[in-house]
């Protein structure tokens, strides 16, 4: 079976430093999985906009754009609730950096019909220019999925 898939995202920062640095993000992804049975391998890519707090004038904003590739794992008979692990690349861009580094999530979620949602935490690796360590946000994502 193939799927293809699109969510909207809110994003609301976990980690310290990058919930000092920004209030929230607003994205959308879309992906596609193909598998039989109850596991599937899924690939997404994405846009969020982290808007950034008024203590932070030297990043500004940050826009993420995820490729990832993971694993979708029904966990009843029905495809009901999943679980979701993806890791591959984020392209990171703000007033500082330019970059592109280590990204992955983990989540669980529910699918209706044609409709899904998601709770998942998410993130990306720093560099030591920027205090070192994964910014992460927890996600809740939701949307449209429709098998082929």
């Amino acid at each position: 079976m193939i799927f293809l898939f699109g969510h909207l995202q809110y994003a609301l920062p976990v980690d310290n430093y990058f919930k000092n640095n920004y209030d929230h993000g607003l994205g959308v992804e879309g992906g596609a999985g193909f598998g039989t049975g109850r596991t599937f391998l899924v690939g997404t890519i994405g846009y969020t906009s982290f808007s950034n707090t008024a203590k932070n004038s030297t990043y500004g904003s940050t826009s993420y754009v995820p490729i990832k590739v993971g694993l979708r794992h029904y966990l009843f008979v029905g495809k009901i609730l999943f679980l979701s692990v993806n890791a591959g690349v984020g392209l990171i861009n703000n007033n500082v950096q330019n970059s592109s580094r280590f990204s992955g999530d983990i989540g669980l979620g529910l699918t209706l019909g044609p409709f899904e949602i998601i709770a998942d935490y998410d993130g990306y690796t720093r560099t030591s220019a920027e205090n070192s360590g994964y910014s992460s946000w927890i996600g809740i994502k939701g949307g449209v999925r429709f098998g082929l």
